[in-house]
């Protein structure tokens, strides 16, 4: 899974220490992508499945009205 670091990451694990500094964008495995966002430290840089395809379109002003 590909992350935006947007907080200063530090993560232990099996393989050592990894550290990541906001603004990269990291692809890493799922099991650290859990731990790095729920840490609030990172944000899904892949776009979600469910997301629609088209742009939603505003109301115009009248209709606010």
């Amino acid at each position: 899974m590909k992350l935006i670091i947007t907080r200063p990451v530090v993560l232990t694990g099996d393989g050592g220490v990894r550290s990541f500094v906001p603004g990269l964008t990291v692809e890493v495995d799922a099991a650290t992508a859990e731990q790095i966002l729920a840490q609030q430290a990172g944000i899904s840089a892949e776009p979600a499945a469910e997301a629609p395809s088209t742009p939603r379109r505003r109301k115009s002003a009248d209709a606010e009205t």
